[in-house]
């Protein structure tokens, strides 16, 4: 199954978002795919996938350029933690964003297929940071693995 195909299904049942709440999810996208400092081409591509989805749109190598390097700078001057912490109260309280969000970098940690201590550290974060309980965050990660394993599901 194409990677596209299975983040249109994991996604299908969340959103559509307003912008700033879909500017968030995807910075805790990009924030998933820069904890272990590494962009591969894989996570690249997934978050274009990703992106696309959310802003109900096309992202060309522009526009995808253009918020990397957005998220980047803003990395910069912040530590991991904080960046999270700032998109996740752009969320709001609303907890479909809060889950979307969840969907969004489990589907980016899996993209690359490469495990990584930090991955699984940040992961632990992510969950207290959204406030879902483990069975939610269990459910969820569960349904994205049946989902990518699965193209009948």
């Amino acid at each position: 199954m194409s990677f596209r195909l299975a983040v249109d299904r994991a996604l299908a049942h969340t959103g559509p978002f307003d912008r700033p709440v879909a500017e968030a999810i995807l910075e805790i996208a990009y924030l998933t795919m820069a904890v272990d400092e590494r962009l591969q081409d894989e996570e690249i591509e997934a978050f274009r996938t990703i992106a696309a989805v959310m802003l109900g749109k096309g992202v060309d190598d522009h526009a995808l350029r253009d918020w990397l390097d957005r998220f980047a700078a803003d990395l910069e001057g912040a530590s991991l933690q904080d960046r999270l912490a700032t998109a996740v109260e752009r969320l709001g309280k609303n907890a479909s964003a809060r889950e979307a969000a969840y969907r969004v970098a489990c589907l980016m940690a899996m993209s690359d297929m490469d495990a990584d201590d930090r991955e699984f550290e940040f992961d632990l974060d992510l969950i207290a940071a959204l406030e879902l309980e483990q069975d939610v965050a269990d459910r969820i990660a569960d349904e994205l693995n049946a989902s990518l394993a699965d193209p009948a599901n």
